[in-house]
């Protein structure tokens, strides 16, 4: 026997307990054991140690649970906040777009109205609905650095701070 054959019964024995193995591996491997001591010692140890470590609890330390109880807490208020932004950029969205289509059309109405009443310039009732009728979306990009996620890090801290007075 080779070591490449050595090499592939040692990842099958390492991979059979994590997932499936093939049919013909299977069959390639048992055979394969039958006739090498070795691979047979070491799959034998494999199933000693996995029973061992298996039977063993594992036991997290309080100060690991406390401060992973801390970050879960943490990401889960950074998470509520994203959320809650998230909620009203789509309402900001959806109002400036209802906003923009409703002015639009209103606005391009009056203005064809306005121009033949008051014996304006057509340029110029149109460069006033176009001001008119992007307001809405220069409102919302305002609103939207305003309430930028790097200006709630301080909220954030101020959370965490919290978070941790608890738990002590």
């Amino acid at each position: 026997m080779n070591r490449s054959e050595h090499e592939r019964a040692c990842e099958l024995l390492l991979m059979r307990d994590i997932e499936p193995v093939d049919e013909s591996d299977s069959l390639w491997l048992d055979s394969h054991m039958k006739a090498c001591v070795n691979c047979a010692t070491f799959a034998e140890d494999l199933q000693l140690t996995a029973r061992t470590l298996r039977s063993r609890p594992v036991m997290a330390s309080s100060a690991l649970v406390s401060s992973t109880q801390t970050r879960v807490r943490q990401r889960a208020a950074e998470l509520r906040d994203q959320q809650a932004r998230n909620f009203l950029i789509g309402i900001s969205f959806c109002l400036g777009l209802l906003w923009s289509a409703a002015s639009a059309f209103v606005g391009w109405k009056i203005s064809g109205w306005l121009a033949e009443r008051i014996h304006v310039a057509p340029l110029l009732v149109s460069a006033a609905l176009v001001v008119f009728w992007l307001a809405p979306a220069i409102a919302i990009a305002v609103g939207l650095l305003v309430h930028h996620p790097l200006s709630s890090s301080a909220r954030t801290d101020w959370l965490a701070a919290r978070i941790k007075e608890d738990l002590l």
